[in-house]
């Protein structure tokens, strides 16, 4: 993965998050008009959504510090080389 699509996919989740925060907000403080389960059901999202804010703090700050050549050595640790066909083991048949 490339450093600035996961930059653009964790801005695009910033935003969610701002816009679901604000709307449990909204729906918390004002009961009488979406009703009181949806009111209190807002009110326990709100820590919630307040941790995943926090999580997308720091999960910014992390990724917009690294190198982008690193960043892609990172995002494809672990991943077989082009190329590498895995076989079944005590044959020499490839796997699909």
């Amino acid at each position: 993965m490339k450093k600035e699509d996961a930059q653009d996919q964790l801005e695009r989740a910033g935003n969610k998050i701002h816009g679901l925060y604000a709307s449990a907000w909204n729906t918390a403080l004002n009961p009488t008009q979406y009703g009181w389960g949806s009111s209190i059901f807002s009110l326990a999202s709100i820590p919630v959504l307040s941790a995943a804010s926090i999580g997308h703090m720091v999960t910014s700050a992390v990724t917009n510090q690294i190198n982008p050549d690193t960043f892609e050595k990172i995002t494809t640790l672990g991943a077989s080389p082009p190329g590498d066909e895995k076989k079944d083991p005590g044959t020499d048949e490839k796997k699909p």
